[in-house]
């Protein structure tokens, strides 16, 4: 068995890839659930689908008839039995399937908590009456030494309950009056990460195990930038699915999906989120993302065109 080659001289080792997953509050892979569709309800064939026997009208530019693209497993590997999914990956391995690629990072939320403005001006008060009271004890030690005056005392002890109430009021919580900030939300796709295996993903997100052919099945990893604003007591939840341009921009089958994204008890909170998404038979597919409180959507963001593959499993070499 061949051992891990070592780094060049000059090169330093890459262990982000091992690196341990912060404890933020971040989308859990496995609490995802399926949307309901409109379309058919496709029934699992026992037949490998095979991508160049999709069917087409005349045209300019052709266009996948719709008994095709309700096919099982046409947009999701997974809506097809488990000996036909074996089939296929079997059926990838003996081709050239393009190699896979590793996820070099972790999902990740940084949050924030507005200071208050009551504590912020009960320190500038603090700190004033301070001043004078450091002011007036200049005063009274330039030249001969003279009695403390009633000034220099009760600035002083303004100055300090001032800092020690300040500072309750910011860092303490349930003291003093908070302020939430308007709700504001964005959402954008920050990053794609091609041909991730769905073993890797779920190791990198700590969900479920994929284990088997299931855990070969070969995908893009959209990564998501969110950033919340005054949603501190509010749920969300992020609803997506992947969409067939060379058919209208159909839904594709078996792809829509709607999960919870927990955050911290903060005002303001930037989160990335990792979203692994299926390669469909299409030759090319695009994924749309929705950010919901409630039915309501929040944000919307998509990416462009990306190209499939017709090997969606990768290969025990």
């Amino acid at each position: 068995m061949l051992g891990a080659a070592a780094p060049a001289v000059g090169q330093v080792q890459d262990d982000s890839a091992a690196a341990p997953a912060t404890d933020a509050k971040v989308y859990d892979p496995d609490l995802g659930k399926p949307v309901e569709e409109t379309t058919p309800e496709a029934t699992p064939s026992d037949e490998v689908i095979d991508p160049e026997d999709a069917a087409t009208t005349e045209g300019e530019e052709p266009q996948l008839a719709d008994t095709t693209v309700q096919q099982p497993g046409w947009g999701n590997a997974h809506d097809q039995k488990p000996e036909v999914r074996r089939k296929e990956a079997d059926k990838a391995c003996e081709g050239t399937p393009p190699p896979t690629s590793r996820m070099l990072g972790f999902p990740g939320s940084v949050g924030a908590s507005e200071g208050k403005p009551l504590g912020r001006l009960i320190l500038v008060v603090a700190v004033g009456a301070l001043f004078v009271a450091g002011v007036a004890y200049l005063l009274r030690h330039r030249g001969k030494a003279t009695p403390r005056g009633p000034l220099e005392s009760v600035a002083a002890i303004i100055g300090i309950l001032g800092v020690i109430a300040g500072l309750a009021v910011q860092l303490v919580p349930g003291v003093g009056v908070r302020e939430r900030p308007p709700p504001a939300v964005s959402m954008e796709v920050s990053d794609i990460t091609p041909r991730i295996t769905q073993a890797e993903y779920a190791e990198k997100t700590h969900s479920k195990p994929r284990r088997g052919v299931d855990g070969r099945e070969v995908g893009n990893v959209i990564w998501l930038e969110i950033h919340l604003e005054g949603y501190r007591d509010r749920p969300l939840s992020l609803q997506y699915a992947s969409f067939d341009p060379g058919a209208n921009h159909a839904l594709l089958p078996g792809t829509a999906i709607r999960t919870p994204i927990p955050h911290h008890d903060v005002d303001v909170e930037t989160q990335f989120v990792p979203i692994w998404v299926g390669y469909p038979l299409s030759e090319k597919f695009e994924a749309a993302f929705r950010l919901l409180d409630g039915p309501q959507v929040q944000a919307l963001a998509e990416t462009s065109a990306m190209k499939a593959s017709k090997y969606r499993y990768s290969c025990k070499r």
